[in-house]
């Protein structure tokens, strides 16, 4: 996609997620911020791709369910960030989170 943060947040606030600004993306994306129900919908919406494709497979497709949410949350990247990656769709603007979370 090449989206930048404030044009990801422009994208989020047309949808709805009204408190979406550059920052806010940016503390998504650095996991730095908890991600409410409605705001993965509200990203989901913007990113065009299932809600379920916002998390990694591991979590999808995981019998022990409440081990692999656990397991995610203490990486230090995440469930989210997993998601973004794992999610073809995004193209470029996974590459881009990669890159952040990268640098951290």
């Amino acid at each position: 996609m090449g989206w930048s943060q404030d044009h990801l947040a422009t994208k989020l606030q047309i949808v709805g997620m009204e408190h979406a600004t550059r920052k806010k993306v940016c503390k998504i994306e650095s996991r730095e911020v908890w991600v409410s129900d409605d705001d993965m919908l509200f990203i989901s919406r913007v990113l065009r791709v299932d809600l379920k494709d916002l998390f990694p497979p591991k979590i999808i497709g995981a019998k022990r369910l409440y081990e692999a949410i656990t397991e995610a949350k203490a990486s230090p990247y995440g469930c989210l960030i997993f998601g973004f990656l794992f999610c073809p769709e995004l193209g470029a603007w996974a590459a881009n989170i990669s890159s952040t979370v990268a640098s951290v």
